[in-house]
């Protein structure tokens, strides 16, 4: 039985080829994409998986609450966090802090000289690689990281300063500060899977670190919060009794000096899987953040993709039912039962989705390279290597096979014989209403789609053209030294000093700074902060970035009210606030604000001036309350104020003098514009998907409303040729074939408007500014469906409304 529906099936399949192709096709992309999409999906959902035990492993995050108020919250901790955890809370296996140098050092090869500034240096307890299992290529996972002289190099990083040997044993000198020194290699990792949150380039032993700032040990290690605290719990443990537990210790070990602000320590345990897609710190170690609600928009993107596809099997299905009622009539009237027939036709749509999930998968393996281009990344189609991927695979066939035939099947297998050998024209008693409401849904579901495309890049638009309250197109930043800084602050301002007066010389540069932090690339930290006299209940928090005085000038940022500034200004003795910060503090008017005197981290600084709200970071949050603080000797980043007439000659001049000042350290340079719109490029890529995907799910709408056209023009062929032996126009023939379409998709956009208004606004909440939802975003999407669908429309009408009459009436 099942042998012989297959047979016809195939034979039903060969005799109508367009359509079989049409719908064939259809389903193909929709299931192609849809694999895509689950590729994609299934990457974001298992970073930090292949851990051995990574659903133990936990991150100690830190909301801060003050005065019954959250003022911040941190995935940094204390020094003491780790060890004080693991020794008083029996619930936990081991513990590992990470602290990231947070300026780039200079690498140097004993061998050859060669030296470069890495930036991605990590500091960590010896138990890291016991407790994270990156490879490890060459080494000792268990004493790699035991001495204050180890480092570990990543494969990448082992094969830049050693070529292919094994390096291990091998020394590499490190320059910048106190931590300068030799270090002997102990490691080598194989390339970090590229779904870790964790992405570094070297390991050295924390105690190097802590034994050179000795201030991290202050207040017994409960102080400083610079660290990033994993912790591995023992099976079936509640990770909430665990943070309870953590509470308690700090109150137990600072719980008087936050009494003294009131304020208190929300400790939670944040399972690790969760790092990479549900974080939102202001300042995180993961690398490349994603978002779990774009995860589930893809998700969502890929369902209506694959019913917008069974849709137009479903459609051409019972829209050809007249042409197969014949068939039907005959096989009843032989002795075909119900059943048999609802088989039949079941089998054919099997036959459909198995072809069209076969070809899907060289659809989805040759989309893949452009797929990485949007998100940077090298994906492989990894998912076919799974059983888990087949079965449901198996089951998407399965359920396609039944959504798209079962109602086709029904419509085709309940015609009465009498009627069809009759030729009575069943299509004047069947409206299929379900096909006019399944059309509808495709509509709606592709105005949705460019609306939601026009949104997102609205927003980056919107996001990018805001004045930021400063000039980031004509700053060029350069890093500043860091060999330098080993010979003592006094140093290193005067070389500052001597590069910053011989660049200015150049015509094309107007002005030059020296800072902490640049915009979006975070602050130096975030201290307690109050009016001077106020008790410490009063403390509020303030984000820290130092710079020099000729900051405001090269950033062109515009003060609401300043004191003269001295002629000579004592390093961390006077600041600039923001709107922010005054408002925070309630020093009143800006006026009012310059001249009061500030406790900052237990010192006492004046504000010299007050700036409006700048856009530190992205567009995303609102702005912080900043207090930047004026110092001379915190040399990170040089900025650089240009003008773009010639800028190779000044960039050259720049380079010149950098390395004549500062010989033993690499000139590396980027334009600050690039670096800030970096913080967009989730976002963009975010955008670049959408659209991609919403562009795919319109071409399967308009290739079955292609298919359903055309075949309605082929049934109505002799009426349009007598129409047209009566007079009736090419225009009007066309309006007359396409009128019922366009009606159903002005239902659509008109049923799309609230839809796309509260999706929109559920969306934008995300960001702190954001674009309007107006009348462009209402009715531009609803005119580029109408466009491409009357493209799609008249393209058949046009070749049906012009054929010969005589042609077709000649048999009349």
């Amino acid at each position: 039985m099942f042998r012989h529906y297959f047979s016809i099936s195939t034979r039903v399949l060969l005799r109508h080829k367009f359509y079989s192709a049409i719908n064939i096709l259809g389903l193909a992309v929709g299931m192609g994409v849809a694999l895509l999409i689950y590729q994609y999906v299934h990457f974001e959902l298992s970073y930090d998986q292949f851990h051995t035990d990574s659903e133990d492993i936990y991150r100690v995050t830190r909301t801060v609450v003050r005065n019954g108020e959250e003022i911040g919250k941190s995935a940094y901790s204390t020094y003491a966090f780790g060890p004080t955890g693991k020794e008083s809370i029996p619930e936990i296996e081991q513990t590992v802090r990470v602290h990231p140098q947070e300026i780039g050092l200079i690498i140097i090869n004993s061998e050859n000289d060669e030296r470069n500034q890495e930036d991605q240096m990590w500091y960590v307890d010896s138990t890291f690689l016991q407790m994270f299992d990156f490879l490890l290529k060459y080494g000792d996972r268990k004493s790699a990281l035991n001495r204050k002289s180890n480092i570990v190099l990543t494969e990448p990083m082992a094969v830049k300063y050693f070529g292919n040997l094994n390096p291990v044993g091998k020394s590499l000198q490190v320059s910048g500060g106190v931590l300068s020194g030799d270090f002997v290699v102990t490691g080598v990792l194989e390339p970090l899977p590229a779904n870790s949150h964790m992405q570094f380039d070297f390991l050295l032993s924390i105690n190097r670190k802590i034994e050179n700032m000795s201030y991290y040990q202050k207040d017994n290690g409960w102080d400083w919060e610079h660290f990033v605290t994993y912790v591995k719990l023992h099976k079936s443990v509640d990770p909430n009794e665990v943070s309870e537990k953590f509470d308690q210790l700090v109150v137990k070990h600072t719980g008087e000096e936050l009494a003294k602000s009131n304020t208190r320590w929300e400790i939670r345990l944040q399972p690790l899987t969760d790092i990479h897609l549900r974080s939102d710190f202001p300042k995180d170690l993961a690398s490349n953040p994603g978002s779990i609600q774009n995860i589930r928009f893809f998700a969502l993107i890929a369902i209506f993709i694959l019913l917008i596809a069974w849709v137009n099997y479903i459609n051409l299905s019972t829209a050809r039912a007249m042409h197969r009622a014949r068939e039907v009539g005959v096989r009843k009237s032989i002795g075909a039962l119900k059943t048999q027939l609802i088989g039949q036709f079941l089998a054919e749509s099997f036959l459909m989705n198995t072809l069209a999930a076969l070809l899907s998968v060289g659809i989805a393996w040759l989309a893949v390279p452009l797929l990485n281009g949007i998100i940077g990344q090298q994906l492989s189609l990894s998912v076919l290597l799974t059983t888990k991927f087949w079965i449901g695979f198996l089951l998407i066939v399965l359920l396609g096979s039944l959504l798209s035939g079962l109602y086709p099947a029904f419509v085709l297998s309940s015609f009465r014989p009498t009627q069809v050998l009759k030729s009575i024209r069943i299509t004047s008693q069947r409206k299929f209403s379900l096909q006019k409401g399944l059309i509808t849904f495709q509509f709606l579901t592709s105005v949705l789609l460019i609306s939601g495309t026009y949104l997102v890049y609205q927003q980056i638009t919107f996001m990018k053209n805001q004045h930021l309250g400063y000039d980031i197109e004509k700053v060029l930043v350069v890093n500043g030294p860091r060999v330098v800084v080993q010979e003592g602050r006094e140093v290193l301002f005067s070389k500052y000093g001597t590069f910053r007066n011989e660049v200015a010389n150049h015509v094309t540069v107007s002005n030059v700074s020296l800072t902490s932090q640049i915009p979006a690339h975070g602050y130096l930290g975030e201290w307690n902060v109050r009016k001077l006299g106020e008790p410490e209940s009063r403390n509020k928090m303030g984000y820290v970035i130092f710079a020099d005085t000729s900051f405001t000038d090269t950033y062109d940022i515009e003060f609401l009210a300043k004191k003269e500034f001295p002629a000579v200004i004592n390093d961390y003795e006077r600041l600039i606030i923001n709107e922010a910060t005054m408002k925070m503090l309630e020093l009143g008017s800006p006026e009012e604000a310059v001249g009061e005197q500030l406790l900052v981290f237990g010192d006492t600084l004046e504000v010299l001036g007050v700036v409006p709200n700048i856009h530190w970071s992205s567009l995303k949050e609102t702005p912080r309350p900043m207090l930047l603080s004026l110092d001379n000797h915190y040399g990170a980043y040089l900025s650089i104020k240009i003008n773009l007439s010639n800028i190779s000659e000044t960039i050259a001049h720049i380079k010149s003098t950098y390395q004549s000042i500062y010989p033993d350290d690499p000139f590396h340079y980027f334009f600050l514009d690039d670096s800030f719109n970096q913080q967009y490029q989730a976002d963009l890529q975010f955008g670049n998907l959408f659209s991609a995907f919403s562009g795919l799910a319109i071409f399967i709408a308009c290739l079955g409303l292609f298919a359903l056209v055309s075949y309605s023009a082929t049934l109505r062929i002799k009426e349009i040729c007598i129409r047209k032996v009566l007079g009736a126009s090419i225009s009007n023939l066309m309006l007359l074939l396409s009128r019922e379409y366009l009606v159903l998709l002005l239902i659509a956009i008109v049923l799309a408007v609230p839809a796309t208004i509260l999706g929109g606004r559920a969306w934008l909440d995300n960001y702190a500014y954001k674009t309007e939802i107006g009348l462009d975003l209402l009715l531009i999407p609803g005119l580029i469906l109408l466009l491409i669908s009357v493209l799609t429309v008249s393209y058949r009408t046009y070749n049906t409304a012009k054929t010969n009459p005589a042609e077709s009436l000649r048999a009349e």
